[in-house]
């Protein structure tokens, strides 16, 4: 975390309590995807009730992305950035995506990326949902008025205590193709100087 404390959200991996509680809302997903799995803790949950086929992986930092490979071989591991990972996953059925992202401290042009991705892949994707937890009280970020939050539960028996939240496509309304509020190319042109900046930061 003192390396490089923009990517990391804690000083602590995740706790065996909340991996499995994440893992656990992944698990009847036709497909997984985890995103900024670090020292893998919640890999070790989803191991044990996804099967391998069906779930991908992505760690950006390459130290963490390369043990991991090691620590699962038969699972598909990629060290890329989140927003490159999901930009590129190949859409079938519905998707969990588990996210140990810490958007609170990402730098704001990654942070845009990512959640611009996020969005687009949920609206070209019914039935899929993100997963993500965050260490504080509100949700993890704003989201346009065709998406939901719903805030699952705290996990107390964590350090420090971590709040699972999960955000879908609301039901009510139709899906047409992204919104315009987050068009990828829109963003990406805006903001693709300050981020080639601070991947290379990251990296």
């Amino acid at each position: 975390m003192l390396k490089d404390p923009r990517t990391t959200g804690a000083l602590v991996p995740s706790s065996a309590r909340l991996a499995r509680e994440l893992a656990h809302l992944a698990k009847d997903a036709e497909h997984v995807l985890e995103l900024g799995a670090g020292t893998g803790a919640v890999t070790q949950a989803l191991s044990q009730v996804v099967d391998v086929e069906k779930l991908q992986v992505v760690e950006l930092q390459k130290n963490l992305a390369a043990s991991l490979t090691e620590k699962y071989p038969d699972l598909l591991v990629l060290q890329s950035a989140a927003h490159h990972a999901l930009d590129n996953y190949p859409q079938h059925g519905s998707v969990a995506i588990v996210s140990s992202l810490p958007f609170r401290s990402l730098p704001p042009a990654i942070k845009t990326l990512t959640i611009n991705s996020l969005l687009v892949f949920l609206n070209a994707s019914p039935g899929s949902l993100l997963i993500q937890y965050t260490y504080g009280l509100g949700a993890p970020f704003a989201v346009p008025a065709d998406f939901k939050w719903q805030q699952i539960k705290w996990i107390f028996a964590n350090f420090p205590p971590a709040c699972i939240w999960v955000l879908s496509k609301t039901a009510d309304r139709p899906i047409v193709g992204p919104a315009p509020s987050i068009q990828r190319s829109s963003v990406a042109r805006l903001r693709a100087p300050t981020e080639a900046e601070d991947l290379k930061k990251l990296m």
